[in-house]
């Protein structure tokens, strides 16, 4: 028998992990090991006592601090249950170099950060769920030192069962932690509302049972949809429901299995890494979801109308899957055999270990720092009755990080001196419109970046989780602007892309290159050739010192490049290549302008609804004006849309300075859309929209690659002109007669058949002449040249 000490994050707290370390401690104690836990968060004797109902031999487990490690006499093995908890390995081998030390990978390989130190050179051996995850681990890290073997689920009922169904409402449940990046349960709540508003099944009820961050971002989407009837969250389960599972990443699915075995129909995922799919490849009674909302809308119902009779044959098939799947009868045997014995060279690191370096990387790497006053304070109040209830509410989390923002410093000087660092060239960053959306030319820059380097880690900059929810959808990892992470993985990229100026805090690392796209092609005066004086020299002022950073800069045109320097004060910055190889987001445009598949998968991502060919698309894109205002034109909305045929809809795209006014927008008539800036691209919402209204954006430029008609809306030229002002003007270089129309008269422009070419041509050649299918190539050539 052996002595095995477990090294866990927090085995009193919740999730798949803690189960996992307590199954852990039964197989082993039942075998008749003498188990020691260490837990790195702080506990009380109270929570010892509370933990006891879940252990089949209690005398052999002994808790303590992982404080307390250095006096707990030695163990045979050790393993680490944390990911984050690895590098702790190399003290254990200085303490007990006898010990065999097991690292056992919980978490999706997706999610484990590439700077995690995974205590490599220490740890014996790593345990890993599936075959798949093991060649994948190995690859990544360049390690032979991984095994194979499932986790327990000795807590799990596999007894035969009788599966019901409901056959008046069809409810779905997701039991899960609120953690977006992995879970994706935005995408069940758009499903619902795909199958509820979309194709009029008023059946469908989802619940949402756990805690976490995304708690208000899924409230928020449930109101932004109207789903409030719908979907509920922490409310009681109904007995009769299918499990399902929309998340990205998974390594078993402790409650996918649990929900099977209680009799319960699963529908699934296969990951973004195919891990379910490996895991549950052989069963019967799974329905498969492939992330499109009519495939996976006709699978659900289909699933759902499925016979008793096969439901139950099908799920006594896959039963007897799951048991071998996670067989417990010699579970511990097995793994001290397969695992803790597998005969690979034994780590050896006799170098002298501090251990409170060695704790304080831990906490370091669990987001836990000793020097955190307010982590410490949480951790030691959360046990104390009544308090404890308090403190750990969401609200009173959420209360207390929108208190700490005020402490933060709200400004930084600008300051040129290179920083020192090392960088990553698999490193990039992506920022677009300060964070507040993902699109604009970095948007199809990350999208080439992740073909060319399909093993690179892309960071996107994020305002919030509606952004979030865009960046992931495209499999990149969204950083929350201006936090500590943000400027870590800023500081750690080689490269840096970008159509706004970068943070003045993320400063610029020697060696780094900053890649500027811009966002738009300049009708309005900006910067150094503003009207108003005052404004020129404020801005001009803030924006040198951040332009004399950039190490390029993308241009569409001569014309293009003409502006650009001036507005810009481009001289100022002698090392700068300004490269007029086209515009990315315009690349995109050629290349899907008449491509049915691209709209109706556009379709379908704004509006949850099946695609309907007859529908045109007017996109109306008024500029940002200085200051707050209430409405984007005097312009009657409902009105306007009654005075066209019915298959005529209106898509009001908001400047991102303006996206308080989404809700009076939204709510206008069912034939007005005004979608959220955070999960809007304008270049989706170009190629989708059969017309475009706009007045001083340059969307007309780029919206003249379609070929598509497009009318300018001026109400306040005059004023505009006089504190703003234009290069040029827009009739004589383009044939378009900006005007200021009633609802009445634009209608009946919006109806009028007009000679589009000429003007689409005209722009083109004028400021657009380089951009071309091909402009991110040539790009990629410049700098990534061998």
């Amino acid at each position: 028998m052996m002595k095995i000490g477990i090294i866990g994050y927090d085995i009193f707290g919740t999730g798949g992990t803690k189960r996992s370390n307590l199954n852990l401690i039964n197989e082993f104690s039942i075998h008749g090991d003498e188990i020691i836990f260490f837990n790195l968060l702080p506990f009380s004797n109270k929570q010892v006592k509370s933990i006891q109902s879940d252990l089949e031999m209690p005398k052999n487990i002994s808790f303590f601090s992982l404080q307390q490690f250095p006096n707990v006499i030695a163990c045979d093995s050790y393993i680490l249950t944390r990911e984050s908890m690895f590098s702790f390995a190399r003290y254990i081998k200085f303490m007990w170099p006898r010990a065999v030390v097991v690292g056992e990978v919980h978490a999706p390989l997706d999610l484990i950060e590439p700077e995690l130190d995974l205590g490599t050179d220490a740890i014996d051996v790593y345990r890993v769920a599936t075959e798949n995850i093991k060649k994948r681990f190995m690859k990544r890290l360049n390690l032979n030192n991984v095994v194979s073997f499932p986790i327990s689920g000795r807590h799990i009922d596999f007894s035969e069962k009788e599966i019901q169904k409901n056959n008046k409402l069809i409810n779905f449940v997701i039991y899960s932690r609120f953690d977006e990046r992995q879970k994706d349960i935005s995408y069940a709540i758009k499903l619902v509302d795909y199958l509820v508003h979309g194709l009029g099944n008023n059946k469908i009820r989802l619940f949402l049972n756990g805690t976490g961050k995304a708690e208000g971002f899924y409230r928020k989407l449930i109101t932004f949809y109207k789903l409030t009837d719908y979907v509920f969250i922490n409310q009681t389960m109904p007995d009769d429901y299918i499990y399902l599972s929309t998340a990205r990443f998974e390594t078993l699915g402790y409650s996918i299995m649990e929900a099977f075995a209680s009799g319960k129909r699963i529908a699934l995922y296969q990951g973004d890494d195919n891990s379910l799919k490996d895991i549950y490849s052989g069963f019967k009674s799974v329905c498969w979801l492939n992330k499109n909302l009519p495939d996976d809308s006709h699978a659900l119902l289909q699933f759902h109308n499925t016979k008793n009779q096969k439901v139950n044959e099908d799920f006594l098939h896959d039963l007897s899957l799951a048991k071998k799947l996670l067989d417990t009868q010699n579970y511990a045997s097995d793994y001290i055999t397969k695992v803790i014995d597998f005969p690979f060279l034994k780590k050896e690191n006799y170098e002298i270990i501090d251990f409170n370096e060695a704790l304080e990387q831990v906490k370091q790497q669990s987001s836990l720092r000793q020097k955190n006053f307010i982590t410490s304070f949480y951790l030691k109040v959360k046990n104390i009755p009544l308090v404890g209830e308090f403190v750990t509410k969401p609200v009173f989390k959420e209360f207390v990080k929108k208190s700490l923002r005020y402490f933060r410093p709200t400004k930084q000087k600008d300051d040129l001196t290179p920083l020192v660092g090392k960088l990553r060239d698999d490193f990039f960053f992506i920022e677009s419109f300060h964070g507040k959306s993902f699109a604009g030319d970095p948007k199809y820059i990350a999208l080439e970046l992740k073909k060319k380097f399909p093993e690179a880690f892309i960071y996107v900059s994020s305002a919030d989780e509606l952004v979030d929810m865009e960046i992931m959808d495209y499999g990149f990892i969204p950083v929350r602007i201006g936090s500590p992470q943000y400027v870590h993985k800023f500081r750690k990229c080689a490269y840096i892309f970008m159509n706004g100026n970068s943070l003045d805090k993320s400063g610029k690392v020697k060696g780094q290159k900053f890649i500027q796209t811009w966002h738009g092609f300049p009708l309005k005066k900006m910067v150094a050739d503003l009207n108003n004086l005052q404004q020129r020299q404020e801005e001009s002022q803030a924006f040198l010192p951040r332009m004399k950073k950039w190490d390029y800069l993308l241009s569409s045109s001569e014309r293009n490049s003409e502006l650009l320097k001036s507005a810009f004060m481009l001289k100022e910055n002698y090392s700068l290549k300004l490269l007029e190889y086209g515009a990315p987001r315009n690349a995109y445009l050629i290349k899907y302008k008449d491509d049915e598949i691209e709209r109706k998968r556009i379709v379908a991502k704004y509006f949850n609804r099946p695609y309907d060919a007859n529908k045109k698309y007017i996109l109306y894109c008024p500029t940002w004006r200085k200051g707050k205002r209430n409405s984007v034109a005097d312009l009657n909305f409902k009105k306007l849309i009654s005075l066209l045929p019915h298959n005529y809809e209106v898509i009001i795209k908001l400047h991102p300075l303006e996206s308080n006014l989404v809700n009076q927008y939204s709510n206008i008539d069912e034939r007005v859309y005004c979608f959220q800036n955070e999960t809007s691209d304008i270049q989706e919402l170009f190629l989708i929209s059969d017309m475009l209204i706009t007045d001083y954006s340059s969307a007309m430029f780029d919206y003249a690659h379609l070929n598509r008609k497009i009318i300018v809306f001026q109400e306040d030229g005059g004023a505009y002109n006089r504190q703003i002002g234009w290069y040029f003007d827009i009739e004589n270089l383009t044939g378009i007669h900006p005007k200021e129309y009633s609802e009445i008269s634009l209608a009946r422009e919006i109806l009028m058949s007009k000679n589009l070419k000429l003007y689409n041509e005209k722009i083109i050649d004028t400021f657009l002449n380089q951009d071309t299918s091909s402009s991110i190539n040539q790009l990629f050539d410049e700098l990534f040249r061998s």
